[in-house]
């Protein structure tokens, strides 16, 4: 019997102006830094070769814009898809991650320390809350394109949410390496007889290693 592999490409949205800042970002935007055009474009000059049935992105415009710019003259269109937004942050989001840990540094220090304790008291979302809408709708897209290859444009806690379902990484674990950088590259690849990461936040594509 044929196997039938589909294959998943995961990346983050380019460096933004928050980012540069440590600014909490969310479900609130920040455009992409000039850095952040040029990660998307090293990423388009990587990707070009590959034929990618869908092109699925988060709809925040940071999200939204890397995508584009990875698709370049591709004739699909960019899918905007809310399961793929980043972690609300609610009072979190604007504000930055020092000011943050000085006004509430129990919450903060949950977050960043002990995710499998953080209660998201700011308004925002779980890391569990995350999974319960990330997960399903990965798996939603790899049986929806099954034997075939499609890219999705994200965030950092929720790509590295998905990873971690197919890493079967502990949720204590969440954060340890290695880190999402801005368009760093995952790719998940399905089978009859596995679910594989192959990549796990590559960024040999950086043409300028001054990350």
């Amino acid at each position: 019997m044929a196997t039938t592999k589909t294959t998943m490409y995961i990346t983050r949205h380019g460096q933004t102006e928050w980012n540069a800042e440590r600014r909490m970002q969310g479900h609130t935007d920040s455009p992409l830094t000039a850095l952040g055009v040029q990660q998307a474009s090293w990423l388009h000059d990587a990707l070009k070769d590959i034929n990618f049935s869908a092109i699925y992105a988060s709809p925040l415009l940071r999200a939204y814009r890397t995508a584009e710019i990875i698709r370049g003259a591709r004739p699909e269109a960019v899918i905007p898809c809310d399961e793929l937004k980043e972690i609300a942050l609610g009072t979190w989001e604007g504000h930055l991650g020092k000011e943050i840990e000085k006004e509430d540094p129990a919450e903060f220090l949950a977050f960043w320390k002990s995710p499998q304790q953080y209660q998201a008291h700011n308004g925002g979302e779980t890391f569990a809350q995350v999974r319960a809408r990330a997960v399903p709708k990965v798996e939603e897209l790899l049986a929806t394109h099954a034997g075939e290859t499609i890219l999705l444009v994200t965030h950092a806690v929720t790509l590295k949410t998905i990873l971690s379902e197919f890493d079967q990484r502990p949720l204590e674990l969440f954060w340890e390496p290695p880190f999402i950088h801005p368009t760093s590259l995952s790719k998940i690849v399905r089978d009859t007889e596995a679910t594989t990461i192959e990549l796990y936040a590559d960024i040999s594509h950086y043409q300028d290693k001054e990350k």
